[in-house]
């Protein structure tokens, strides 16, 4: 099994947390982000693959792992950045794909390891703990997440009632073997057809795929996982770390830095 880590981005919503670094090095609990990530990865033996934008050199110290420099990370997304993976990529096995700015546990993982169709998406369905302890009004910064049995049938827009989310995207997904690879073909045809389609966004992406007719399943967990978009999110994790309630989410899967374990 591969996994592709999704850390080309700028992170210019962490201020100067991230100026002179990559988002994915910002450190929680006493260690990066990546490291959370890549200690779970190891746990199960999966393959990883960064795909790093700024500061490469950065990722790679110290690390036993791929890294893959975008070298249009100043332009396009996610979606973008996971185009420049499909080299180092099999069409025979399946793949995982992280967003650079999330940590979870290995019961997630697994849960995403265990999946097996061609398109599966991890969701949260008790988000709305994770988000009341991020910011004051969870409902300011949710999307739509609305389910058809275990398909998702619409995601990534924003909402008016709470009522229209069944669960929140980790920003965690898994690709049955060949399908990434099938997937861009589309994307370049969209692409050729419409260059401001470079831009487009995962959930916007997915959303298109929906629409065509495509079956992407969701996988259900709850909690196990934290997404660090902003400084703000950092701050109050910390806090809730310092106190003890940050174990109620997620707990830290990578030593703090400097430490052996």
């Amino acid at each position: 099994m591969r996994a592709i880590i999704l850390a080309a981005g700028l992170g210019t919503r962490m201020g100067p947390l991230a100026a002179n670094r990559p988002k994915c090095l910002v450190e929680l609990a006493g260690a990066p982000l990546l490291d959370h990530q890549l200690a779970v990865y190891r746990h199960f033996g999966v393959d990883v693959t960064v795909m790093a934008g700024a500061y490469p050199e950065q990722i790679q110290e110290g690390r036993d792992v791929r890294v893959v420099v975008n070298p249009a990370y100043t332009t396009g997304n996610m979606v973008a950045t996971l185009r420049f993976s499909l080299p180092v990529l099999s069409r025979s096995e399946p793949v995982i794909v992280a967003y650079g700015d999330i940590v979870f546990s290995r019961e997630v993982l697994a849960a995403m390891l265990a999946a097996s169709h061609d398109l599966d998406v991890a969701i949260d369905t008790q988000w709305r703990r994770l988000w009341e302890l991020r910011m004051e009004d969870p409902t300011t910064d949710c999307e739509s997440l609305r389910l058809e049995g275990e398909r998702i049938i619409d995601i990534g827009s924003r909402v008016r009632s709470v009522e229209q989310v069944q669960g929140q995207y980790l920003g965690l997904l898994r690709f049955g073997p060949g399908v990434l690879h099938s997937l861009y073909e589309r994307f370049d045809r969209r692409v050729a057809e419409d260059a401001r389609y470079w831009n487009t966004s995962m959930t916007a992406f997915l959303q298109d795929l929906i629409s065509e007719g495509m079956a992407i399943h969701a996988v259900p967990i709850a909690s196990g996982w934290l997404e660090v978009d902003n400084g703000e999110d950092l701050r109050r994790y910390t806090e809730a770390h310092a106190s003890g309630a940050l174990a109620g989410f997620w707990s830290p899967t990578a030593a703090p830095r400097g430490s052996v374990r």
